[in-house]
């Protein structure tokens, strides 16, 4: 049989403070890697702009790892809160 649309299923209120939990320390984390971004983007724009490794500058290798620990954090969260059932 099909639920309907306006059928809520409540979860118990351990499962909801876990994930709200999980989000919140991994939400903690990006935000600390973005903060250091933007922070060595303020304060030290010349090293960071003149760093190089394996010939790309800092800058681009800093945003492309933001992008991936966006997407791993993402994983993470699901991964994390589907075995929270």
């Amino acid at each position: 049989m099909h639920s309907t649309a306006n059928q809520v299923d409540h979860e118990p209120e351990s499962v909801i403070r876990r994930r709200q939990r999980i989000g919140l320390i991994l939400l903690a984390i990006f935000s600390a890697a973005y903060g250091g971004f933007i922070a060595l983007c303020t304060f030290a724009y010349t090293w960071i702009s003149e760093t190089r490794i394996g010939g790309v500058p800092l800058t681009v290798a800093y945003g492309v790892g933001l992008i991936g620990l966006s997407l791993a954090v993402a994983m993470i969260y699901g991964l994390m809160n589907r075995q929270a059932k």
